[in-house]
Parts: C-alpha cells; structure tokens; sequence
C-alpha cells in the first residue's frame, strides 16, 4: 500500500510566490525613488553595461559595489532557499513518476501517482522560476542603485531585458507594460495551443505506423497517414511562427526601452516651437505705394 504526502507542494510553492511579491514591490520603490532623485549634474561615461555584466557573473557584486551589504543575505538566502526546495521537489517528482510507470495499466491506483507527479514537476517549476526572480531582483536592484539620481538608457535597456516591462516602468511608459503583456501571452497561448495540436497527430500518426491493434490512436484509423502528418506539419508550422512572434513582441520590447530611455531627458518645453502663420507687411518707407503686403511668416520660438 503506497502512502501520500499529507501536505500539498503547491502550499509551499505560493510561500515562495508571496516572497517574489514583496520583491516586486521593493524593485516598484527602488524605480520610483531612482526618478524622483535626479539632482543636476554633468553627464559621466554609463558604465552601467559593464556594472551590469559583473553583476551578472558574480551575484551579490553590485551590492557590495554599491555598499549596501544588508542586501546580500536577502538576495542569497533566497536564491539559496528556492534552488534547494526545487531540487527536492525534482527528486520526489522521479520517485512518484518511477513507481507510476511500474504500474500496471489497470493498477487502480496508477492515476493517483500520475496527479502527485505532475504536482511535484509544477511545484519544482515554480521554486526553480523563484529562484531565478530572486537572481534577476539581485541585478535589477544592483543597476538601479547605481543609476540613483541619473536615469541611463542602458539600465532602461537591461530592466526590460531582465522583465520585460520593467524598463519602460524605469521610463515612465506605464501605458505600455499592458501592450507588451497582451502581445506576450497571446503568442503564448498561440505556441501552447499549436504544439498540443502538434503533439496529438503526431501522436496518432505513430499509433497508425505502428500498425498494433492494441494501440489504436484516438480517430480509430479514419485518418490516413498523408492526413495525420499533412496536420502535424500546419500545426509545427503554426507553433514555429507563433514562437517568432514571441520572441519578436519581446526583443520589440527592448527596443522601445532603449529608445525611450535616450529620448527621456529629450527637451519638449512649450518655449520650442516652430509656427507658419498669415502675416500682413507694413510696405518700406522707401517705396511709393502704400498698400499693404500679405504673407506668410516663420516663427522659431528657444
């Protein structure tokens, strides 16, 4: 008799999702603290790429860079935490997935193993992704720290490769974090929704190769072959392009931030301006006539 596990992975997943909110809202307050400090001064080389990098190599350099050492347990006690919660939750998903195939199809009890395994794969999903946010928290944070009082379109261009949103959050375009997200899981959905269709006559077309009456796929051979694989290449196809579009809505997303962050600090005051409008001349005193002349007149106003 095989016994369960009395408490739920998933509970102890949503701990880890509560830990990455409080995270979400310290990164909120660092970014709305980085743009309401900006003092005056003279532009300095951005050495934010190169910041970024070590960051990146060494996670926890940022923060002794920027001297806030109070950081680094927080940022590694939390990496350290999730990983590890993900590696046992990865080593129970192989015991439950090993004792559900070695039993028997009409093993009553086989389905039961099936649901504790998937459970386990998902909550190992979420404590490794929790920990990658932890990882991707300890760099957004090392890089807006060290633009504090600056705002730097490579840090812009850094946040929304790191979370895509986060950059345009970093230049004010709050409007636009809704559009990159629709557009994200909407080929999302795309690509997930093709590859089902893609795994399920591609599924059938082995059954039907196969030939065994014993694994008869799901149409019952009414499908012929030429069919099942002329719909599992439409399907691959559709997931292929579906995936370009993802990963072109995200590189898009990049892009915008760049482009915002060089254009924030861009002079739009309402003492620039370029006006054409009707004007009428006063003649010269040194001609005779004394009609008026009408035109037109450009105005540059700096």
């Amino acid at each position: 008799m095989h016994s369960f596990l009395n408490v739920s992975p998933g509970r102890m997943a949503n701990k880890s999702l509560s830990a990455f909110m409080v995270l979400l809202a310290f990164l909120s307050a660092q970014l709305t603290y980085s743009q309401t400090n900006k003092p005056n001064t003279l532009k300095q080389p951005d050495l934010t790429t190169r910041f970024w990098i070590g960051s990146q190599l060494l996670p926890g350099y940022g923060q002794v860079y920027n001297r806030q050492y109070w950081k680094i347990p927080i940022f590694s006690a939390g990496m350290g935490a999730m990983a590890y919660q993900g590696y046992q939750m990865n080593s129970d998903f192989k015991k439950w997935q090993k004792q559900y195939l070695s039993l028997p199809f009409d093993d009553p009890n086989r389905e039961s193993f099936k649901i504790k395994a998937t459970e386990h794969r998902q909550s190992r999903n979420l404590f490794y992704a929790a920990a990658t946010a932890f990882y991707i928290a300890s760099v957004s944070d090392a890089v807006l720290v060290y633009n504090k009082g600056k705002h730097s379109p490579a840090a812009a261009t850094i946040l929304s490769t790191l979370f895509p949103g986060m950059g345009q959050a970093y230049n004010g375009a709050y409007w636009k974090i809704p559009v990159i997200y629709g557009g994200l899981s909407t080929f999302y959905f795309m690509v997930d929704w093709n590859n089902r269709g893609y795994n399920r006559f591609k599924t059938a077309l082995f059954k039907l190769i196969d030939g065994d009456p014993a694994t008869v796929d799901e149409f019952n051979g009414t499908r012929s072959s030429e069919e099942l694989r002329y719909y599992m290449d439409s399907y691959r196809r559709n997931r292929d392009l579906s995936a370009l579009g993802f990963a072109a809505v995200y590189i898009l997303n990049i892009i915008d931030a760049n482009v915002d962050g060089h254009l924030y600090d861009w002079n739009v005051d309402d003492n620039l301006s370029f006006r054409i409008e009707p004007s009428v001349f006063n003649p010269s005193q040194s001609y005779a006539q004394t009609n008026p002349a009408f035109g037109l007149s450009c105005r540059i106003t700096f």
